[in-house]
């Protein structure tokens, strides 16, 4: 039955115009996120049936691809639209050149991207902790202070520019939930005053702390830091 279809989708193909593959994942006209690179790869019976016409990989989607459990782009795939999102809500980047953010940017996606590869986290909680645990492993190795550029406030301080402080931790976690597809919140942001971040995770309210390297659900609670720094936290 598959074979059938996949044979009339052919059909279909060879009638139409032939369209370029696009190389990053696309909002079709009904909603749906499609990465027809990421398709043709992913099923490789299609890819052979189809080639990588992109209106005919789209098409065995729609039509058969979505009931058989296929999916349309990879698991970890978050829109641009989502990023956007997120800059004008935690402004990272303030002061910062668009080549700083850019840079400090491919750092949190590509441990985004390695956490939610990883098969050995199953829960949200286990994936916002890996993504906790890293950015304090990277502050761990870095001075805490300010700097006149102020990058110790951005990501880009923690990923990049070798300066930190719990605001830099905080929005270097951020980050990287952003790329994971996980929105959050900022406690005491443009505070003196020891900041983290709160997210829901597996339906429940959480917190994650980036200098700290921790994750929980609840509220956040009293900890260390990963080189033995005490954090207190206000009652």
């Amino acid at each position: 039955m598959k074979k059938f279809l996949v044979t009339a989708l052919m059909v279909t193909a060879i009638l139409g115009t032939s369209v370029t593959v696009s190389a990053a994942p696309k909002t079709m006209s009904d909603g749906t996120i499609f990465d027809a690179e990421y398709y043709a790869a992913t099923y490789p019976d299609v890819a052979q049936a189809l080639g990588t016409d992109e209106a005919a990989l789209y098409q065995h989607y729609v039509s058969f691809g979505k009931a058989e459990g296929r999916k349309p782009c990879a698991d970890n795939y978050v829109s641009q639209d989502t990023i956007d999102a997120a800059n004008a809500k935690h402004n990272y980047y303030k002061n910062l050149t668009a080549e700083q953010a850019a840079a400090a940017d491919a750092v949190a996606k590509q441990i985004a991207d390695s956490i939610m590869a990883n098969k050995a986290y199953t829960t949200d909680l286990q994936r916002v902790n890996a993504a906790a645990v890293t950015v304090a492993t990277q502050c761990s190795q870095l001075p805490y202070g300010s700097d006149s550029a102020k990058w110790y406030r951005s990501p880009y301080g923690v990923f990049v520019g070798g300066v930190y402080t719990c605001a830099g931790s905080t929005r270097a976690l951020g980050r990287v939930l952003d790329y994971m597809g996980y929105s959050w919140e900022h406690v005491n942001e443009n505070k003196n005053s020891h900041q983290w971040c709160i997210v829901t995770m597996d339906g429940q309210k959480g917190f994650a702390d980036g200098m700290g390297g921790f994750a929980g659900y609840g509220d956040m609670v009293s900890g260390m830091t990963i080189n033995g720094m005490t954090i207190y936290f206000p009652s």
